[in-house]
């Protein structure tokens, strides 16, 4: 809540001028940006201490790794369809649908463990590389990295559609090992 308030601070002048209410940005293009940073730093903080909360688990109802179903294939997918909500635009809401599916699901299986696991890491990943350039925002170079990520997003995120909807294994590129992509 806290980091959808601070970015919600940081964006009032910005869509104030958008919509024609303001003439000029009240304050100034750094106070916006550094709230926006702000609530994406809390929003990161608040996604690793949900995901490190997590108990462990001891048995699966189902199968092994190797082992999946249509059942387990879809719901796979569906785990990793949830990394194209970040183009709505709504801050977090890929990863808390995320985090929402996988704690429903992991219990079921090894194979929905692992591909939760996978997904979560990824939208979180995401996030950082998307705060780093932020950060190069005041050196110019992130505006132009932003649309590579976000593209990189969407590429990655459909081929972990298509791959697991065939009921294979799928580890994304550049993705940062957060929490530990196997139960201890």
């Amino acid at each position: 809540m806290l980091a959808l308030i601070t970015m919600g601070w940081g964006m009032v002048p910005i869509v104030r001028v958008i919509f024609g209410l303001d003439d000029k940005l009240a304050g100034s293009y750094i106070w916006s940006l550094s709230f926006i940073i702000g609530g994406v730093m809390f929003g990161l903080t608040a996604m690793l201490l949900m995901v490190r909360k997590q108990p462990k688990i001891r048995t699966y109802l189902n199968e092994s790794l190797g082992e999946t179903n249509k059942e387990n294939a879809s719901a796979a997918a569906r785990l990793h369809a949830t990394g194209l909500l970040i183009f709505t635009g709504i801050p977090l809401l890929n990863f808390l649908v995320c985090y929402f599916l996988w704690v429903k699901t992991r219990h079921q299986s090894e194979y929905l463990d692992y591909q939760g696991r996978e997904a979560i890491c990824f939208q979180i990943s995401i996030y950082l590389y998307l705060l780093m350039c932020l950060f190069m925002a005041y050196i110019i170079i992130g505006a132009f990295v932003v649309p590579l990520i976000l593209l990189f997003h969407l590429l990655a995120t459909l081929t972990a559609i298509v791959v697991t909807l065939n009921g294979r294994q799928f580890r994304y590129p550049a993705n940062i090992s957060i929490i530990s992509r196997t139960p201890e």
